[in-house]
């Protein structure tokens, strides 16, 4: 999309499902506008079986709409940014919570992240089994993936990864 038009939800469907037949496509985060919980509806039915559909703005790793997302069936996975929902507390009730309803949950970091590697710990340490901070470009990044290196060199085959099967 070039910016040249616009899609309503059905016309943004219907481009994502033929992006996930032509390409290996296993991950949409945003695939629509965080407050069209009908079209996030028939996304889901349409793909939720086959990608993995992210909630980011839907949900901002907020427990109260990611109950109302796992009632109306709306995503299958929630990011989790902690300093968007508050505490450490909240933030682990939000994976609770999605883990009890068979979602995906992903730690993310936010733009203009520090150095620090705390990120990875709590990815870790919740059993998300992914996390989300950029590519090996920059040194904040470098080192969450750093931290992870050391954790899988302690803990070895016993962490949890993320499975998804196509």
């Amino acid at each position: 999309i070039d910016g040249s038009r616009t899609l309503d939800a059905a016309g943004m469907i219907a481009l994502l499902e033929r992006w996930v037949k032509q390409y290996p496509v296993v991950s949409i985060e945003d695939g629509l506008a965080e407050d069209d919980w009908e079209g996030w509806q028939r996304l889901t039915a349409a793909l939720g079986d086959c990608v993995q559909l992210i909630g980011d703005d839907l949900f901002v790793t907020n427990p109260e709409r990611l109950r109302r997302g796992i009632a109306e069936k709306v995503a299958n996975c929630v990011l989790v940014k902690v300093n968007q929902v508050g505490t450490l507390t909240e933030a682990f009730d939000v994976v609770r919570l999605a883990r009890e309803a068979g979602y995906r949950a992903v730690f993310s970091a936010r733009s203009g992240e520090t150095e620090d590697s705390t990120l990875a710990d709590l990815a870790v340490a919740s059993g998300a089994g992914q996390i989300k901070i950029g590519s090996v470009a920059r040194s904040e990044r470098l080192a969450k993936y750093n931290q992870l290196l050391r954790i899988e060199e302690e803990v070895g085959s016993t962490a949890p990864f993320a499975t998804w099967r196509i």
